[in-house]
């Protein structure tokens, strides 16, 4: 599934995270986007039970549960990723119980946008550690598009192939690497047959 977008129509996040979606679906997964404007949700609130967070909340956190690898697109505002994105992040705070808690055994791809050289990165590099905060396993590419204004057009769409092709195989790989850990039963099913150090 992909999480992205911002609360701008017309969003070169949501854009990206489509792009790649389609590439996960034509590596053969079933696919759900979520765009962070459409779902309206509140701000999380500790304590307070998931059905009172309304329905985009609980939409957003059963589709977090379902999902076997997740995609996360965010705008890179002032230096990080949104407050949107980061929002919904803290979602997955429903998903703290059972075997597998938070994105334990999930693959994350993440993609920024930014409007500058070097938000992108600093956006990505904050993911990263919400990823690892949450035991997910961070795909070992990383998209980030710095000038999202020359690269999108006015619907979000990636219009710079150079970028396109690297969300493509984004795409495919948190498929490939959502396959493999399911192969291996998750991270309770890995054996380690020998480590050298």
């Amino acid at each position: 599934m992909g999480i992205g977008g911002t609360l701008r129509e017309g969003s070169a996040s949501l854009g990206a995270l489509g792009r790649a979606l389609a590439a996960a679906g034509e590596a053969g997964a079933d696919t759900e986007i979520l765009d962070l404007r459409e779902l309206n949700l509140p701000m999380y609130e500790p304590g307070l039970p998931l059905e009172e967070h309304g329905p985009g909340a609980e939409r957003l956190v059963a589709a977090l549960r379902g999902a076997d690898a997740v995609i996360v697109s965010t705008a890179a505002y002032h230096g990080t990723l949104a407050g949107v994105t980061k929002n919904a992040l803290d979602f997955a705070q429903f998903l703290s119980g059972g075997e597998h808690p938070y994105f334990d055994g999930k693959v994350v791809g993440l993609i920024s946008t930014a409007g500058g050289e070097q938000a992108g990165a600093n956006a990505t590099g904050a993911m990263v550690h919400v990823v690892h905060a949450l035991r997910g396993v961070v795909a070992p590419l990383v998209v980030s598009i710095p000038k999202a204004w020359q690269r999108t057009d006015g619907s979000g769409a990636v219009t710079d192939e150079s970028y396109g092709r690297r969300l493509d195989s984004l795409g495919g790989l948190v498929v490939d690497l959502a396959g493999g850990l399911a192969a291996r039963g998750g991270p309770a099913g890995t054996e380690l047959v020998g480590v050298a150090g």
